[in-house]
Parts: structure tokens; sequence; C-alpha cells
């Protein structure tokens, strides 16, 4: 619609990630496991971090915003919180309210407004027209309104709102929309405890959707990176489609541009930073073939000097890969392409050489070792090998590894150490 091109409005929500500081007064609930390359060296909890969680597990958790120990959340539905501000208006209220101290991210996702609305979430409705009367259910979990004034499953949508009085609450500069989990609230399992990992959360899961077209907003260029290494392992693991994220932008990039509140501007803006996926999936067949023939030659040569010893065996029955820790790489995308990687739940691009040393039992460990080192030398990428003890399954526990680079884009830690 004509009236809605004004440079108050915008084609997206944003939902930014904050710092949080798991002992301060506005806590989340964060499972003790999040995976093994999502590491909390701290109890304060990065909002990059956090962003990279979610990212990792393409989920974005619903919660019940606690304050002062109460959900901020209304009904039996946790929720998902967007703003509905314009890019110009995000970057000047983060920068503003950052000034004062107070708790805002400079990291987010920016989601087509459509699709979020085709998923389920709605404008919230600010303050009611009668007197709000709370009802408690539940044991007190949750904060019910009387549902004369609002029906139960729409109350997420209910945010205080009284203004002139001395009890003055106004939050409607947020422009907040919410979208309610109808699931089961898996904080908590079915036997009375916290849930254990990040994947049991609740949320919205990205991959079940047909959202395309959305973006990342991230506070400097090194992160870029960082958030590219993240989707592209998504997509190589067929999670979502290389349509879904269009876009990633460093907000050290928009403000050198000056006044981005014309909606054009916002954009160009975005067009400029695009992501291009489509050279990482390019690679010709002819060229994928070559490399792969070099990789077989560089197994087939490793192997066939029969280097190893009765110390090189293997301790315990299990599996042993080449891994391939760079995922932008023309040998990644070659041996993508002919589909000679496993991509392992937790992102590691795993070679499997058993076809070459099936019959050297115990000693394949010993094998990938060699023949990362050789890659490495050939393709100029980090390589290593990855193990499970006593099974064949690539997340098994426990596992071990010779990458410890702890600054590759596949780990993912907290900024605060302990």
């Amino acid at each position: 619609m004509l009236n809605n091109i004004r440079f108050d409005l915008s084609d997206y929500l944003i939902h930014f990630f904050r710092d949080v500081d798991l002992s301060g007064p506005e806590h989340i609930f964060f499972p003790e496991h999040a995976r093994f390359n999502n590491i909390a060296h701290s109890g304060k909890l990065d909002s990059l971090f956090l962003m990279r969680c979610a990212l990792r597990h393409h989920k974005l958790f619903a919660t019940w915003s606690y304050r002062g120990g109460r959900p901020t959340i209304y009904g039996t539905s946790p929720a998902i919180c967007f703003t509905d501000m314009p890019l110009a208006a995000f970057i000047q209220t983060s920068n503003e309210r950052l000034a004062r101290g107070e708790n805002i991210g400079r990291y987010a996702f920016m989601i087509p407004k459509a699709a979020m609305f085709a998923e389920g979430a709605r404008p919230v409705i600010y303050g009611l027209s009668g007197e709000v009367r709370e009802q408690s259910a539940n044991g007190g979990d949750f904060r019910i309104l009387d549902q004369q004034l609002m029906p139960l499953r729409e109350q997420y949508r209910y945010v205080a709102y009284t203004i002139g009085d001395a009890r003055h609450i106004d939050w409607t500069h947020e422009r907040e929309w919410r979208w309610p989990y109808r699931g089961h609230d898996m904080h908590w399992s079915d036997d009375g405890d916290m849930v254990q990992t990040l994947a049991e959360m609740p949320g919205l899961d990205l991959s079940r959707t047909s959202i395309e077209g959305m973006g990342v907003i991230v506070k400097d260029s090194m992160d870029v990176k960082k958030i590219i290494y993240d989707i592209l392992t998504l997509v190589d693991s067929q999670i979502i489609h290389k349509s879904m994220i269009r876009f990633v932008i460093p907000l050290c990039d928009i403000e050198r541009f000056g006044d981005i509140t014309n909606p054009a501007r916002v954009s160009h803006i975005i067009n400029q930073n695009s992501i291009d996926l489509s050279p990482f999936f390019s690679i010709t067949p002819q060229r994928a073939k070559e490399i792969c023939t070099i990789v077989d030659n560089i197994i087939k040569d490793n192997v066939d000097k029969r280097l190893h010893s009765d110390k090189h065996c293997d301790e315990s029955y299990g599996k042993s890969w080449v891994w391939i820790a760079d995922n932008q790489s023309e040998l990644v995308r070659a041996l993508i392409a002919k589909r000679r990687l496993i991509v392992s739940t937790e992102g590691r691009y795993l070679l499997d050489i058993s076809d070459f040393t099936d019959f050297y039992i115990m000693h394949e460990e010993f094998y990938c070792k060699k023949i990362a080192l050789a890659l490495a030398r050939e393709f100029y990428v980090n390589a290593s090998y990855f193990t499970v003890r006593g099974a064949t399954d690539c997340d098994h526990i426990p596992s071990y590894t010779g990458l410890t680079e702890r600054d590759h884009p596949f780990f993912n830690s907290t900024i605060a150490m302990d």
C-alpha cells in the first residue's frame, strides 16, 4: 500500500539480542548444554554469543521475559518479542539507550513482517478498556487476565499501559510484536526437571518455516565472517534454504551512510550488503571432480605407504574422519558438491576415508591425521582428525580432535572469561 511507504514504517520486524548476566536481576534460563562448539566461559553471556547460539540451533527462543521475578508475558504461552522500529530508529535508539547504560542489543535478526505475520506473530495490545484484573493459575506460575477482558489465547499480546497518573507505564516506543509458542512449555520436562539442552527450548524453528529474505545485523565487520560460517553450515546441512538469510549488515557500515530514514535508502543499503551465497554452490562439475581426484590420490598415497605400527593402534572401538574446518574453501565446496562430506549436528565437515582403510583395523585415526596434514598443505585449509569412541555415529560422545584453534569460526565463545 502506498500509505505504508513512510520513514517511520518498516517492512521488517527486528528481534535483538542483549547481553545477559546469569547472576543478575534480569537473568534468563540458559540450559547446561548448548553443544560443545558453543562455549560459555562465563556467566556473562554477550549478545553475539547468544545470537550465534540461536542461529546454530535455527531457532528463535520463546521466553516469559521475567522482571523482578515475575513474567511480563501474560497467558500460558511464552513468546518471542520483536520491535517494529525501522532500521534507522533501531540504530538511534540502541545508541542512546547504551549511552544511558541501558541494556539493548547491537546484534539482531531482521525478518520480513509479512513472513512473521504468516507464522502467527501479531502486534501487542497496549492497555485495555476495562479495569485490569489478574487471576493466578498453575500455582501462580502464570499471569492470567480476567478472560472477560481478553481471551486467554490472545493474552500473550497484552502490555500494561497507563499514563497521566502517578503510576506511569508506557512501552509504546518499542512498537512491539510477539509470536506465541503454542507447544508444551519445554523449560520443564515431563518429570519436572529443567531441560538440559538448548535444542529442547521452546521457540520458532526456522527450518520449519518458509521465511525468505531475512537478514542479520552485527556490530562489527569482523563478525560477518562468523555469521556467514554459521549460515553456510545450516545450508550445507540442508536445514535451511540458501534464500532464507539474504544479508548481513555490520552497524559500523550503516552508520557511515548518515541519514537512512528514507525506506528506499534502507533498501539500497540492504542490497549493497546482501550475501551472495551462489559462489559457494557454483563450482563447476569438472573442477569439483578434479579436486576430488586430488583428494583421493592424497588418501591413497598415505594409505599405501603402510606407515602404521602397533603403537599407532586406536585405543578402543570407534570411528575416525578427516575434519576440514574451513567451510568456505574451494576444497570443502567441491567435496560438498560431490556429496563426499558429512556435516555433523555441531557443524563439523567430515571426510570418511574408510573405503581406503577398511583393512587397517584400529588404525583409522592414524591415517586421518596423516591425510589431514597433507590436505592442509595442498589446499591451505585448517584440517584435523575427529574421532568418536565406542560408536560409528559422528555425534557420539566421547569424541576427540586435534583442532584447538579457539578463534576459528567453528567455536562460538563468550567474550567474558571467569
